[in-house]
């Protein structure tokens, strides 16, 4: 057993940046082509050089895979007809069979679906004062089939052309970009639930334009789509142009609209009718609630389905880790939903009763697989009632482990049980310790807590007691790690981004040592947390002295220069529950540093004025880290200042399952003492709060 377990940790002193290696055409997410190693993309074998059984299929486009640690994290264009997305590892033939109808059953398959984007939402032409137009947990309103500025609009008018989703010969990128002016924000300031498309953006073919711009702090969206070169008779002008008292940023085609809007800014060409390779340019109105109105352009009606509802969307993103060398990965689009198949935890326990709730039972993917009809298990299957899924799209990568050199680093390799090396807890629901060989684990105000590792992650599934307490969960790592002037403390976690007010994930760095929830007011401690719905931004808060709990929080430092709107994309736009966000913090005696999937994320001078007034310095010496989780009084979750969140398509999977119950993953947790800054640029992510 210890030297299984060893293998879940790599010790490796020196103590450099947690590597990540991108494979793989990086498409719409970076603005750049380039990419350091390969992607085998294909259906048939030949793009990719695999030789299968499975039947050809068109293939995914775009597809970018983000390689940290054992884990492979792959992102693609959204597919107009997929329900669902699902990846697994490449099957021998003689497990793949073909029913008559088509059907593909793989023998003892274990699938990793995609799930939803789970997110609040917009409202569909619904303005003031229409019935329902003020609502808490909407952005705003999008309008397709009402008056905009003027100008009636219909469904048929959000076509406006053709453009190329992958780029290729006597194409241009088109680069999308957020405008910084904090006035224009798109609800932010309000309180709102901000999406990417509720800020009003910039679009240009222009790459120094857009590096001048990028310099002026306006948020990177990286490339949109690709659109036509030159101009000719296969081609239209995109328009643009301001209108009205609310300045709303419009763009049109030539036609009934052009005739009144006039020729406008030209801004690129589009195809007039469809190619190999394009999809269709969609055009949005978005009017935030505190944000300029606009109109925002996507590719692909799966993109302008998201833009104009948002809430639950199919999610274009896998994940699959525990990875144990080189393998081809098959990653499929699906015409229906993985099903749902139970609440997936990596301990059993049936379905009982606590304090008036009734629990359903938290079952294994081993029971998943006996109670299959074809014994295949899908991992966050979200769909019930539908039709067993059908591949409709098909690309493979190749992909291999990239373990980082850390003092610390645990990847919970799936052939490594984390669970046995904890000793029989001590203490009650209120306060359970365990304590293992690598970590110490305790539990607060949970009537059930299992943990361990699984499908090559540690995952936590546990309740608060009665669904009305704050509970969270401590795993706090016993290598030592020290914070000084000398260097950066650079700790790093892959965790899920399914989050609420009431339900989040946590790193905390103290001068304290185990059970650092019991001791935090005899020191000082940094939480870092992503918070909120959707969710939209990372919170950073300091512990002098006292004590941390929901509704009695911490001081919180300040992340962002609040004379320009935040630079960084919204988090909650990738967040699933079977995805992952890698969360990088580097901490000193004088600065911390926040990245998010491997791009600079905020900077904070130290000593920092919070929000109360007073200035915080952080832990210095030694200290421990620990990553966290917390859900308080779940059963008045996935509510909003004007009560519980009631549309159907809005978090409906964890409404539906997981009201009172969570489940956390993380993965590739790590730490190295004494090591240099990230890179950084200070003119475009400027360091606050000194």
């Amino acid at each position: 057993m210890a030297s299984r377990l060893a293998r879940m940790l790599v010790a490796v002193l020196g103590g450099t940046p947690s590597a990540c290696m991108i494979v793989g055409d990086l498409g719409r997410d970076s603005g750049s082509a380039d990419g350091s190693g390969d992607a085998g993309e294909g259906s048939d074998g030949g793009d990719g050089g695999v030789d299968t059984k499975l039947p050809m299929l068109p293939e995914l486009t775009n597809v970018r895979v983000r390689i940290v640690g054992d884990a492979a994290n792959v992102a693609f264009d959204p597919i107009d007809a997929a329900v669902d997305y699902r990846i697994y590892p490449l099957p021998p033939d003689d497990a793949i069979d073909i029913g008559e109808d088509g059907t593909v059953v793989v023998d003892r398959a274990l699938y990793r679906c995609a799930g939803q984007r789970e997110a609040l939402y917009m409202l569909i032409d619904t303005l003031d004062p229409d019935p329902g137009w003020n609502d808490n947990a909407a952005g705003g309103a999008t309008l397709v089939g009402r008056d905009v500025v003027g100008v009636p609009r219909s469904e048929p008018d959000a076509e406006l052309g053709h453009v190329y989703l992958e780029q290729g010969p006597d194409r241009l990128p088109v680069y999308a970009l957020g405008d910084p002016d904090v006035a224009r924000d798109g609800t932010a300031s309000c309180g709102r639930p901000v999406f990417e498309a509720t800020r009003s953006q910039r679009y240009t073919t222009d790459s120094a334009l857009r590096d001048q711009l990028l310099g002026e702090h306006w948020r990177d969206d990286g490339i949109a789509f690709w659109v036509p070169a030159v101009a000719g008779a296969d081609t239209r002008a995109v328009r643009e142009g301001s209108f009205g008292a609310d300045d709303a940023l419009l763009r049109w085609i030539d036609g009934p609209e052009g005739d009144a809007r006039g020729a406008g800014t030209t801004i690129f060409e589009v195809l007039r009718e469809p190619n190999t390779g394009t999809a269709p340019l969609m055009r949005v109105h978005v009017a935030p609630y505190c944000g300029r109105p606009h109109d925002t352009l996507v590719a692909t009606r799966a993109r302008y389905r998201q833009t104009l509802r948002q809430a639950d969307q199919p999610l274009p993103a896998l994940r699959w880790s525990g990875m144990q060398g080189p393998s081809t990965l098959v990653l499929e689009a699906l015409d229906s939903g993985c099903p749902y198949q139970g609440n997936l935890s990596p301990e059993h326990e049936p379905a009982f009763q606590d304090a008036g709730i009734a629990y359903p039972e938290w079952v294994t993917p081993d029971q998943m697989r006996e109670r299959s009809a074809t014994g295949e298990v899908f991992v966050d299957g979200q769909h019930e009632g539908q039709p067993w899924p059908r591949a409709i799209a098909r690309s493979f990568v190749e992909v291999a482990p990239a373990l980082p050199p850390m003092d610390f680093h645990a990847s919970f390799p799936v052939d490594a049980e984390l669970r046995t090396s904890f000793a029989v807890p001590t203490g009650d629901v209120y306060g359970q310790h365990f304590e293992g060989t690598a970590f110490s684990l305790s539990s607060y105000g949970a009537s059930r807590i299992h943990f361990g590792s699984l499908l090559g992650e540690l995952w936590l599934a546990y309740a608060d007691i009665g669904a009305g307490v704050n509970a969270s969960v401590r795993l706090t790592a016993k290598a030592p790690a020290q914070v000084s002037a000398a260097g950066f403390l650079h700790v790093t976690a892959e965790v899920d981004l399914v989050t609420t007010d009431r339900r989040f994930p946590q790193i905390l760095v103290s001068d304290q040592a185990a059970p650092v929830q019991d001791n935090l007011a005899l020191g000082t401690t940094l939480i870092v947390a992503p918070r909120g719905y959707a969710p939209g931004f990372l919170d950073v808060q300091l512990c002098d002295h006292r004590g941390w709990d929901l509704g009695n929080e911490c001081p919180r430092l300040p992340t962002f220069d609040p004379s320009f709107a935040p630079s960084v994309r919204v988090l909650g736009e990738t967040a699933g529950s079977d995805t992952s966000v890698q969360i990088d913090l580097y901490l000193s005696s004088s600065r911390i540093y926040l990245l998010t999937n491997g791009v600079p994320y905020s900077c904070t001078d130290l000593p920092a004025l919070a929000d109360d007034g007073n200035a915080y310095a952080p832990p210095l010496g030694a200290v421990t880290v620990t990553w966290g989780d917390v859900l308080a009084h779940s059963a008045i979750d996935f509510t909003t200042g004007g009560g519980a969140i009631t549309a159907p398509d809005s978090y409906a999977f964890h409404r539906a399952h997981l009201q009172t119950t969570t489940r956390r993953r993380f993965d590739n947790l790590g730490f190295s003492s004494g090591v240099g800054a990230p890179p950084w640029d200070e003119a475009r992510v400027p360091c606050v709060g000194g």
